[in-house]
């Protein structure tokens, strides 16, 4: 619509410029015909001195009147005037008294064979603003009108002429012309800016995907450091619990720790295959989960933070829960990263004992998974930016853990919300489809 009204109003300029043009062209072209007959009636007009000069009371009158045809007659004057007098007889003739004669003129004889007289729309002749003669319309009606007093010093008559544009001689077609000129300059304009657009849009796409690469490789490198270090401080714990036993002979108790740190360092792996695959885009495959298993193997992972807070895990997953089709690593981070954030919100608890409530079911051909606890809750804020990439409440926290959390849960094609439940803690629902598709 924009372009539309913008071919129209450079369409009209430049029509109305040719308009201009083409109507300077015909006034000047008719001021010059006006120029003429000013000129010619001038001439004739001043052969009426010279007549009343050389008249006698000899003189023949056809032959004066056959030289002089706008003359109609003359006749001596019986007074003796000083000045020249003009009376208007009517009918375009007029009476111009000299000294000794007066010769009666006819005007209509006199612009009869001047061509310029046909020129113009109107045409008059007056003396003291005494029409002597006026052709054609009134000299209101014409589009432009020259006036101009006869340099005569016996005959000052006013000349008026007036006429129209001829508008069948405008530029019709170069006012064509240029409309078409404009829609064709629009249009390339526009696809011009059309294609700078798509040059622009395709070069911010490659500075932004070169950002996202980059951006992408920092947060995959703090991930890596989030969710390595758990699983690095529990093989730790365990390895120097193992030394502290050989060191006090209880060799007995330290193949189950050992257990535990292959455990660990297995997970290590499982990670690092898991960021390697993120790196180059490998599709993951998906097999069947049962989510209680992948519980018991988290809170196993986490025993010793939930043995130090002396949190109670209350698991409400019913045997008969369908299996779940995802990657078990993927479930065992999102279950890994809401637990821990349940313990760690849990570690300060004043009131006792802190506890942490898993319930599944099947719903809308999915399975839907609440954790709550008994925390404190989340503020306005983290309600809010939990989500967020390193937004965190704790000084020493990265702020990834929830924000993986999500990625996992939205490339099973899942959701996850988090609420505060009243008297009580967080509550992170979940909802996974039962054949979920990688994004």
């Amino acid at each position: 619509m924009l372009k539309i009204v913008i071919w129209l109003v450079l369409s009209l300029i430049s029509s109305c410029g040719w308009v201009v043009y083409a109507l300077q062209q015909q006034y000047e072209e008719q001021s010059a015909e006006f120029r003429i007959l000013y000129r010619d009636i001038a001439v004739k007009l001043s052969q009426h001195d010279a007549i009343l000069s050389l008249l006698s009371a000899n003189s023949n009158p056809e032959v004066i009147k056959q030289q002089f045809p706008q003359i109609l007659r003359w006749q001596q004057r019986a007074e003796n005037a000083t000045e020249y007098t003009l009376d208007p007889a009517g009918n375009g003739t007029y009476w111009l008294n000299a000294q000794h004669f007066a010769l009666l003129v006819d005007l209509n004889t006199l612009i009869a064979d001047i061509p310029q007289v046909n020129y113009f729309q109107h045409l008059s002749l007056d003396w003291n603003k005494t029409p002597l003669i006026e052709r054609g319309s009134g000299p209101a009606s014409p589009y432009w009108l020259w006036d101009k007093t006869l340099v005569s010093p016996s005959q000052p008559l006013g000349l008026s002429a007036g006429n129209s544009p001829d508008w069948a001689k405008l530029p019709w077609l170069m006012m064509l012309l240029s409309s078409l000129f404009w829609a064709g300059a629009i249009y390339f304009i526009n696809q011009y800016r059309a294609n700078k657009h798509q040059r622009n849009i395709a070069n911010q796409r490659a500075h932004f995907s070169e950002l996202t690469r980059l951006n992408a490789m920092g947060e995959i490198a703090a991930g890596i450091v989030h969710e390595l270090n758990q699983p690095l401080t529990a093989a730790l714990s365990y390895n120097q619990a193992a030394l502290r036993l050989i060191r006090q002979q209880q060799v007995q108790e330290v193949p189950p720790l050992l257990d535990a740190t292959v455990v660990q360092i297995k997970r290590i792996s499982d990670l690092l295959l898991q960021f390697r695959q993120k790196l180059t885009r490998e599709q993951r495959e998906l097999q069947p989960v049962n989510l209680n298993q992948i519980w018991l193997r988290v809170v196993m992972l986490l025993e010793k933070e939930l043995r130090s807070g002396k949190i109670t895990i209350i698991n409400k997953i019913p045997e008969t829960l369908p299996d779940l089709l995802a990657d078990p690593l993927w479930i065992e981070q999102i279950l890994h990263n809401i637990l821990a954030n349940a313990i760690q919100a849990q570690q300060q608890n004043q009131l006792g004992s802190g506890w942490v409530a898993i319930k599944a079911d099947q719903s809308d051909n999915g399975i839907s998974l609440t954790i709550s606890d008994g925390g404190p809750g989340l503020s306005t804020q983290a309600l809010q930016e939990v989500f967020m990439p390193f937004f965190t409440t704790r000084p020493d926290g990265l702020g990834l853990g929830m924000a993986l959390t999500e990625t996992l849960v939205q490339r099973l094609n899942g959701n996850i919300k988090v609420d505060n439940i009243k008297g009580q803690g967080a509550c992170f629902t979940l909802w996974f489809p039962l054949n979920p598709q990688e994004i």
